[in-house]
């Protein structure tokens, strides 16, 4: 009679994705320093040589976490920037990247940490650059103008989503002043002030940033 172990039923059914969606949840919790195969394995309730069947070594998986955290990011800005096109569906797309920066702050590091594999990274990043690019010829410039704007555009939005997440800006009200301050110059720099004033959107509005509002106008 053979016994078939809970264990040997995880290591039959485990795949590639489940590998990498178990080293996401500990990038989420731990950081991507923290990640490792035997960590990854207790995760799943396997023998850290299954995890071999799947992924070459640490180095692998650590690059697989970018990819899938870099194509997660690019499908939400995908998804936000249809159906929107001008500065404010440029302003939707950037208020898109502070929300998901800010919900997986950790996921987020990973992914702009520095790559054995960029090539791989890149190619990930595609939906992500294409979405910025296609609301960047929405707002006027022309196709060669778009791959340094959206590459601005990042920078900008990195910076800001790095001093957040670190703790460096913390308290709310001035975090949103902040982030319109970034917001303000990356669309003149990219569309110039021609473009005028770009509303945010309504559903990304803070409460921190609407009291910072009201007490702006008591100070006039």
């Amino acid at each position: 009679m053979i016994v078939t172990t809970d264990r040997a039923v995880r290591r039959r059914t485990l795949t590639r994705e489940k590998v990498i969606d178990s080293a996401l949840q500990l990038v989420d919790d731990r950081g991507l320093d923290e990640l490792s195969m035997s960590a990854c394995a207790q995760q799943l309730g396997v023998v850290t040589a299954s995890l071999y069947n799947h992924v070459d070594n640490l180095e692998d998986l650590r690059v697989a976490v970018q990819v899938a955290a870099m194509s997660a990011l690019g499908e939400h800005l995908s998804l936000v920037a249809m159906g929107r096109s001008g500065p404010d569906g440029l302003r939707a797309l950037m208020d898109a990247h502070r929300q998901w920066s800010t919900n997986y702050p950790r996921r987020y590091h990973a992914l702009t940490a520095a790559s054995t594999n960029p090539n791989a990274l890149i190619a990930s990043a595609m939906k992500l650059n294409d979405a910025l690019r296609a609301v960047l010829l929405s707002c006027g410039l022309a196709e060669e103008e778009t791959f340094d704007a959206a590459a601005s555009l990042f920078a900008a939005l990195h910076g800001f989503s790095s001093l957040v997440n670190s703790g460096f800006i913390a308290d709310d009200a001035h975090r949103d002043r902040v982030y319109e301050s970034v917001v303000r110059s990356a669309l003149v720099g990219v569309i110039g002030e021609a473009s005028g004033p770009v509303s945010r959107a309504p559903e990304q509005q803070s409460a921190g940033h609407k009291a910072m509002s009201t007490q702006n106008e008591e100070m006039i």
